[in-house]
């Protein structure tokens, strides 16, 4: 082999592994992160009839006046950036809003309160939420 081949062939392995790097220890999608917030409201014991339709989901849960209601979520925007919260060690924060609607009525969030019924929100989810990434475990953490 030629030097020239040689030198061609070292910037290739360098150019090999510093995308396979990149890969490997990117930030984690913003699908992820919709479907993350998807498993979560479809795992809250609250909901049944849970179906979802890319960014809309719909299911029968508790009413924000009591009884039950026919829900409609719509996944607005999904973010994922670098955690600025030096108190948590995760390397990402991961903030979704979403309009919720009961029977179709929009429910609208006041200014320190969501205003969906409590059992709705108790595993972390409402219109303007966020989740870290668990790097070890390669998945979000709402609660």
């Amino acid at each position: 082999m030629n030097s020239q081949t040689v030198r061609s062939l070292v910037i290739a392995a360098v150019l090999a592994t510093a995308a396979l790097n990149a890969a490997c220890s990117g930030a984690p999608g913003e699908q992820g992160l919709r479907d993350s917030f998807a498993q979560q409201l479809g795992a809250n014991k609250f909901v049944k009839d849970f179906q979802r339709s890319g960014d809309d989901m719909t299911f029968v849960g508790p009413g924000p006046e009591g009884g039950t209601a026919k829900w409609r979520v719509h996944l607005d925007s999904a973010v994922v950036e670098p955690n600025q919260d030096k108190s948590d060690p995760s390397p990402y924060k991961g903030t979704i809003k979403s309009s919720w609607f009961a029977d179709d009525k929009k429910i609208e969030p006041g200014a320190r309160q969501s205003n969906l019924p409590f059992e709705l929100n108790s595993n972390g989810l409402s219109q303007d939420c966020f989740a870290y990434w668990d790097q070890a475990g390669k998945k979000w953490g709402w609660e």
